[in-house]
């Protein structure tokens, strides 16, 4: 029988302490150093940051409360075949070091926009995709603040405003006076205490069930852990090849969006940058292991008390699943739900920083900048503290979570395809930059909007759910918190017809589709209106795909695959240049001081 759990006090403390912790560096890093008086330092911690904190700094940043809620609870629906997602992060990070690192690190850019205007020579492009960043990181904080706000919500009886506006107050705080090595530093202490959290809980799940075997047994038996599902059916959320494949085109966003630049033009060198890629990704996959695994124990835990909350109706949100068995596994152990709180908020604190950061430099290089060039460095990172806290008027709220799992995406396929149409693409024009961007995403509008308007049948089978035989007899009341992004309505699968056969899509094909759209209407605008020579093209902001993916291959097949560039000998001369200056620069100085020390000697 499932009961309402009361939070107690050291529960509240436990919470507070990790507000404070962060509150607390923020204020350090304003007082310590350069004291964030120029926007090197602000943004970039003056491009000569640790590579460790960096590193779980850009892991952290894009997870949160829609991870650490809404994984276990597809999980628990789906079954463990939805944590494989994570797998279009392991790939997408990999792939994306050999497209977005040699690209940004050697032009020493503060902002990700500022790349498409040194590649066009002018400022067209940089608008667009300025308009598409800005869109995805305003819908992304809210849908993350309100994740975690409906939480707690469930869990303290707070409204949801409050706790937007406290999640929202602390993260503008310390990242608007302690600038990146803030946000940095925040970040690897609430990943700790996330995972902290996360273990807590599934070590206490799993002695409440009988051990982790029993939870392998118990979600064996309730087809659970059947992952190898091979359909060709595009329909399907959960496929291997939509893990695979559809999740790879649709976290390709967060390894090239300002965030992970930010992070890539922190780096001293860019064997650094190259090292963070690929560590990250999979600490990445093991993070969604951990939230997946969750789901499992929740399934295991709701079997042995048998009792199906949702089922039973005690709670509509699914992504509540999570937080409900946290407050019963928890009742006894004074803390340990804070715990949970605290690595929620952790959570979130982590993503909304970094995203007001993220939208702090943009607004600073691509918006104030661009207007005032000549604008003091004084003045300059004054703007983007200014800024930083002027976000917290402009936070999105209440948004409903079917809806943004839909919209959120929308801007960054269309980013995306216009990044790697101006990277691998000597052809490409401002135009066809242009044209291919906006019919993206007009296709992307399309398909959600129709997705949503029209509902098709639902194809997807949600899994049996756990026993209701001894749930509460007397139920006044259920946890009352707004669906946060799956409709549990659960009619049997039907067969799609018609133009529900396209309506029907998984949104997890989206993405791929409005990227390689892109692409090709970018070629075909750019052979009209004329694209430009190769050799007319700088080598410093275009890369080649066979170089790139294919570096070990013949020489005489790489050249015929590319079609005879001559990008990768240019680039090379371009490094074989910079090297020789760098090295001269280090020359002089060990000679003066030799010529000093020779001096001293006699």
């Amino acid at each position: 029988m499932l009961a309402q759990v009361t939070f107690g006090v050291a529960d509240y403390v436990v919470c507070g302490l990790a507000l404070c912790v962060s509150l607390t560096i923020g204020l350090y890093y304003a007082c310590s150093g350069g004291r964030q008086v120029t926007t090197a330092e602000y943004h970039l911690g003056n491009r000569n940051l640790n590579f460790l904190p960096v590193m779980f700094s850009l892991m952290v940043t894009s997870q949160s409360s829609i991870l650490i809620l809404g994984l276990p609870a597809e999980t628990y629906l789906y079954g463990f075949l939805a944590t494989l997602t994570g797998l279009g992060f392991l790939f997408s990070y990999w792939l994306a070091a050999r497209v977005i690192i040699p690209i940004v690190h050697p032009i020493r850019i503060t902002s990700v926009n500022e790349y498409f205007g040194l590649r066009y020579k002018n400022n067209s492009v940089r608008i667009l995709t300025t308009i598409l960043s800005f869109t995805f990181w305003f819908i992304y904080l809210g849908i993350v603040t309100y994740g975690v706000s409906t939480a707690i919500e469930s869990v303290l009886g707070l409204p949801v405003w409050l706790c937007v506006v406290v999640v929202s107050t602390c993260s503008m705080l310390y990242t608007a006076i302690g600038g990146i090595k803030a946000v940095i530093w925040t970040d690897v202490i609430q990943y700790f205490i996330m995972i902290t959290s996360v273990l807590a809980v599934l070590i206490q799940g799993s002695l409440k069930v009988g051990g982790g075997l029993k939870v392998l047994q118990v979600n064996s038996e309730g087809k659970r852990l059947d992952i190898w599902n091979f359909s060709l059916d595009p329909t399907l959320r959960y496929t291997m090849w939509s893990c695979v494949i559809g999740n790879t085109a649709k976290y390709f966003w967060f390894p090239l969006s300002q965030s992970s630049v930010q992070r890539i033009c922190c780096m001293p060198s860019m064997k650094d940058a190259y090292k963070m890629f690929y560590i990250v990704a999979p600490l990445m996959i093991l993070t969604f292991l951990m939230a997946g695994s969750m789901g499992l124990v929740a399934y295991a835990y709701f079997v042995h008390v048998r009792c199906d909350p949702l089922e039973s109706k005690f709670i509509n949100n699914p992504n509540q699943i999570l937080t409900i068995m946290v407050l019963e596994i928890f009742q006894d152990t004074p803390g340990m739900t804070g715990l949970f709180l605290a690595g929620l908020f952790c959570a979130t604190l982590s993503t909304v920083s970094s995203g007001f950061a993220v939208i702090s430099s943009m607004t600073l290089q691509d918006i104030i900048k661009a207007k005032w060039k000549n604008l003091s460095e004084k003045r300059s990172t004054v703007a983007s503290k200014l800024t930083g806290m002027a976000l917290l008027l402009a936070k999105i709220k209440g948004t409903l979570v079917r809806l943004a799992m839909l919209v959120m995406t929308i801007p960054t396929a269309p980013y995306v395809g216009i990044m790697l149409y101006s990277i691998f693409c000597t052809s490409a024009t401002p135009a066809g930059a242009i044209v291919g961007g906006i019919v993206s995403l007009l296709f992307y509008l399309w398909m959600a909007i129709s997705n949503i308007v029209v509902n098709p049948p639902k194809v997807e089978k949600i899994l049996t759910p756990a026993p209701q035989d001894l749930c509460f007899s007397n139920q006044t009341e259920a946890y009352n918190a707004s669906s946060v992004y799956l409709d549990m309505t659960n009619p049997a699968p039907a067969a799609l017809e018609g133009f529900n056969k396209i309506y029907g899509l998984s949104f997890v094909w989206f993405d791929l589709i409005a990227i390689v759209l892109v692409i090709v209407i970018g070629l075909i605008t750019s052979r009209i209106v004329g694209a430009p020579k190769e050799e007319d093209v700088d080598a410093r902001y275009v890369l080649d795909f066979t170089e790139q993916f294919v570096p070990y291959l013949p020489q005489k097949v790489k050249s015929f695959l590319s079609c005879r560039s001559t990008i990768p000998k240019r680039r090379k001369q371009i490094k074989a240049e910079e090297r020789a200056d760098n090295k001269e620069k280090l020359v002089e100085v060990p000679l003066e001081e030799k010529g000093r020390n020779n001096d001293n000697v006699f």
